[in-house]
């Protein structure tokens, strides 16, 4: 995951959605056209790979 040619075109199109600004799962899941579940197992992939941090509730891109 952490380098960006393997992911998959959900994961990228997820980690395109993530700004600096808060967002919670579901905003990003509808703005990405994924189902939630789908769209909460990609997110905290992209925590573990330290892309994204998650904190009460909402996720927001690191780089």
């Amino acid at each position: 995951m952490q380098n960006h040619s393997d992911m998959t075109a959900e994961a990228k199109a997820v980690l395109n959605e993530l700004s600096t600004t808060p967002a919670t799962a579901g905003e990003i899941a509808e703005n990405t056209h994924l189902s939630l579940a789908r769209c909460q197992f990609i997110l905290t992939q992209l925590v573990m790979a330290k892309l994204s941090v998650y904190q009460f509730g909402c996720y927001k891109r690191l780089q």
